[in-house]
């Protein structure tokens, strides 16, 4: 833009068309600047409600990774809860493997029992 409003023409006979063309170029040149103005307030205006819906997704984008920082946190506990269960579990599964061999091997004895006295109550001793 060439801001440069007035040039001398010299001698006082061109005074009134120099005043004239001068303010002309003025004119030209603050109608240039008002839109020039008047585009940059409205670029600004533009970029302020840009930067308020960025804040809102901001605070939202803040709140969910509060959320997830919870779950996290929650996942975390329940993995701890979940292995002492695990641990609790193969104990408890090989109890029932302990006791499923004693009782097999009882039934076995008893049934080896049963076989001994058998003969006895029979009366073929």
């Amino acid at each position: 833009m060439n801001v440069k409003t007035y040039n001398n023409q010299g001698g006082l006979s061109h005074l009134p068309q120099t005043l004239r063309e001068f303010g002309e170029r003025q004119n030209k040149l603050n109608a240039e600047l008002r839109r020039e103005n008047e585009s940059l307030t409205h670029q600004l205006e533009t970029l302020a409600g840009h930067l308020g819906d960025a804040l809102d997704r901001i605070k939202a984008l803040e709140s969910q990774l509060e959320r997830i920082t919870a779950l996290e946190s929650e996942q975390e506990t329940n993995i701890k809860r979940f292995h002492r269960c695990a641990v609790d579990l193969d104990k408890i599964e090989q109890e029932v493997g302990r006791l499923k061999l004693t009782a097999k091997l009882n039934t076995n004895a008893i049934d080896r029992l049963s076989k001994q006295s058998s003969p006895d109550e029979n009366g073929d001793t």
